[in-house]
């Protein structure tokens, strides 16, 4: 009787009344479930915390992995393979020459009668004229010989030595390029400590604003204020969020801008220390000077600008040195039976290359130096900048420091009038007039102190760049 009853409820679709509500039932359930346990992920991942980026951390990855700085590296491993080849020229040098092939025709000589001398007795050696002729198949000739360099040991020299100027070049560049990338690093990390700040300003306004505005509606609906009043400060407010949203948008750009110095991706988290210190009053200015005169890469590139030019002097005038190489030479023929097969040679080789040439090299010696005395000029001149630069970028820092001061102070002065002024209002024993110039005059302060910030640390980064510093 059951199974009937079944089968019934099966055949007329009973089943699937029933079961209907059960499966919706069931996926309201599951679907609950599912945003609970979205809701849950999404709160733990809002709870962590990006890794704190100190400053030093942010140069010191910088430093190893900024693609310039990579680059700048790859020309000083360019400067040791040109050491090693320069080196190189030391040893003795290897040519092979070889021909072989099947002649077109016959080679042929003629030995004429009594070529080889006429004797008593014998008469003329050869007899009559004697055709010599090379066969028809494969012939060939090779030639090899090796050759010590003796009289250009000296020009190797001078090219090895400007090797090593060259790949000195290439250090002072490297150093002068990663001292930029940490000048640029600390820049873009501060501006991002400020640009903080000024997201952080905009936020403690905005709930000002917002408290004057739910004051000011409290006071439309008892008939105290006009309702003009309300529609002012909530433009106040529509333009402090707008604010709010271009110092998020700019801080977004910092640091997308920081992980691209640090050659990283440019979404990688990270938080910023915000209390720093950038005191001046440690700062000799002659002991300054002097940690540049030994430190900057200007200073050291020039010196080395007057090496090359004394070394390119050098090597012109051992042009005049006619090229000596101890050589072994061996012949080898196939196939040209009336030649030896074999033959070698011990000796010396000599090349001088236009030993006459009417003063042309002479006038090269002249020009180049003309060059060597200009690299000193241009040595002398870049110490002198480095002088000034430093003496510039300290002043400049002090004046910053003491900015960043008076700002500070006014910033937080305007913040306890805007305060003061909105309790006041609160208590209707101020206008809303005086809470929105007091909240005018308070964000203009807050662009002042920022403004000031930012100029110190970039004052910073200049000076310590100023200094050679890493």
């Amino acid at each position: 009787m059951c199974q009937q009853y079944f089968d019934e409820l099966w055949r007329t679709g009973g089943f699937t009344r029933i079961a209907r509500p059960l499966l919706h039932r069931a996926a309201r359930l599951l679907a609950a479930a599912a945003i609970c346990t979205l809701a849950h992920s999404s709160i733990h991942a809002q709870d962590a915390k990006p890794p704190l980026l100190t400053e030093s951390d942010a140069v010191a990855i910088a430093l190893s992995h900024n693609r310039d700085s990579q680059k700048s590296a790859l020309d000083i491993q360019r400067g040791n393979d040109a050491i090693r080849e320069a080196r190189s020229y030391y040893f003795p040098g290897f040519q092979v020459h070889a021909v072989a092939g099947y002649p077109f025709q016959q080679l042929q000589f003629t030995l004429p009668e009594g070529s080889l001398g006429v004797y008593p007795g014998t008469g003329p050696i050869p007899g009559r004229n004697v055709d010599i002729t090379s066969g028809n198949g494969f012939q060939m000739l090779a030639l090899t010989s090796i050759a010590q360099p003796l009289s250009q040991l000296y020009k190797v020299r001078l090219g090895v030595e400007t090797a090593h100027v060259q790949q000195q070049m290439a250090v002072a560049l490297n150093r002068d390029q990663r001292n930029r990338v940490t000048a640029q690093t600390k820049q873009v990390y501060h501006q991002i400590v400020s640009a903080q700040e000024s997201v952080s300003s905009d936020g403690v306004q905005i709930r000002f604003l917002e408290e004057a505005l739910k004051t000011t509606n409290r006071y439309v609906e008892q008939e105290m204020a006009l309702k003009a009043d309300s529609m002012q400060l909530e433009a106040a407010l529509a333009q402090q969020r707008l604010k709010e949203c271009h110092d998020n948008n700019e801080l977004v750009t910092y640091n997308e801008q920081l992980n691209l110095l640090l050659g990283r991706d440019l979404d990688s988290p990270f938080e910023v220390e915000s209390s720093q210190d950038a005191s001046t009053d440690e700062i000799d200015l002659s002991a300054a000077r002097e940690r540049a005169l030994r430190q900057r890469q200007e200073i050291r590139a020039a010196d080395l600008q007057i090496q090359k030019a004394r070394l390119d002097e050098r090597r012109e005038t051992a042009e005049y040195i006619p090229d000596i190489s101890a050589q072994v030479t061996y012949l080898r023929l196939q196939n040209l039976e009336f030649l030896s097969n074999n033959s070698a040679v011990a000796g010396f080789s000599l090349e001088w290359q236009n030993p006459w040439d009417w003063g042309r090299r002479s006038a090269r010696i002249s020009a180049l130096k003309h060059v060597t005395e200009q690299q000193r000029l241009s040595a002398e001149d870049a110490r002198q900048k480095v002088l000034m630069d430093v003496s510039e970028r300290l002043r400049n820092l002090k004046e910053a420091r003491l900015a960043v001061t008076a700002a500070s102070t006014a910033q937080e002065a305007s913040a306890e009038k805007l305060r003061n002024v909105t309790n006041q209002y609160r208590e209707e024993q101020a206008l809303l007039q005086d809470v929105l110039k007091q909240s005018a005059d308070f964000d203009q302060t807050k662009a002042s102190y920022i403004d000031a910030l930012q100029h110190l640390w970039s004052a910073r980064a200049d000076f310590d760049r100023a200094l050679g510093e890493e």
